[in-house]
């Protein structure tokens, strides 16, 4: 893998923003599918949210393929969000949603060190989160901390679904040259972590400033962010692209004779 330089990092940045204006619709549809599956999964206790993880590799993949087409000038459309389902390692993905859901599981156990189990114990309905003081308890600590555990863990195998879908690796050679593409790039990921966040406080200060903390703020800051956060997601194809190589755009659908 060749050395990348630190500015490598602002120019992933930019590229996800640049990607994102060519076709802001497509990719939003593409974002909020997932968002509406998501929720609509989290409705039903436990399993729900289980099954959400192993979608993980699923909306990777349809993410990817949808800024791969915006790239190449192809439409972007929400039939894309079941491009892992018919990809042909549609199996390895599932595969791999299951380490997911396991390195999920181990981050929520891991919190118990941090709260000795409150959070755990409300998550599985054994206590009323209503019931538990949070001036005392240490449940506000366990919780940060396991989004900060799934959040590490979902960058670093941030490419393994698209290194399954577009090349055809294997659930554990996908999670080795995802996690070792990120540390080879560390710098330049540095910059680009730090870019992102830097980003998000500007905006949100900015935001601040002209309209005071009022209903407006929450208004105006909700839509933004939503932009923000998907043009992170566009981004991350810039990161794949410089890492392993540009992948290929959803081959156009031939046309009919009778259309011809």
């Amino acid at each position: 893998m060749n050395k990348i330089p630190a500015r490598e990092g602002w120019n992933w940045v930019k590229r996800g923003f640049a990607l994102f204006r060519k076709q802001p619709l497509g990719l939003a549809a593409l974002f909020f599918g997932y968002v509406l599956i998501t929720v609509a999964l989290g409705l039903v206790p436990l399993v729900g949210k289980l099954l959400s993880y192993l979608l993980v590799p699923m909306f990777t993949v349809a993410f990817m393929q949808g800024c791969a087409n915006a790239e190449a000038g192809k439409r972007v459309h929400p039939g894309l969000l079941l491009t892992g389902f018919r990809s042909p390692h549609s199996a390895t993905l599932f595969k791999l949603g299951m380490v997911y859901l396991l390195l999920a599981v181990l981050a929520i156990a891991a919190s118990t060190l941090v709260d000795g189990g409150l959070w755990l114990q409300i998550l599985l309905n054994q206590v009323e989160q209503e019931a538990i003081d949070p001036k005392t308890s240490s449940v506000g600590a366990a919780i940060l901390f396991t989004a900060f555990a799934q959040l590490v863990t979902f960058v670093l195998l941030a490419f393994t679904g698209p290194l399954v879908h577009w090349q055809g690796m294997g659930v554990g050679k996908a999670v080795f040259y995802s996690v070792v593409g990120i540390f080879g790039a560390a710098k330049s990921f540095a910059v680009f972590a730090l870019a992102w966040f830097g980003i998000s406080a500007i905006i949100g200060q900015v935001v601040a400033l002209i309209f005071g903390r009022t209903q407006m703020f929450q208004t105006v800051l909700i839509p933004v962010s939503l932009i923000y956060t998907i043009a992170a997601f566009c981004s991350f194809f810039a990161v794949y692209c410089t890492l392993f190589g540009a992948p290929e755009a959803e081959p156009a659908k031939p046309v009919a004779a009778d259309e011809a």
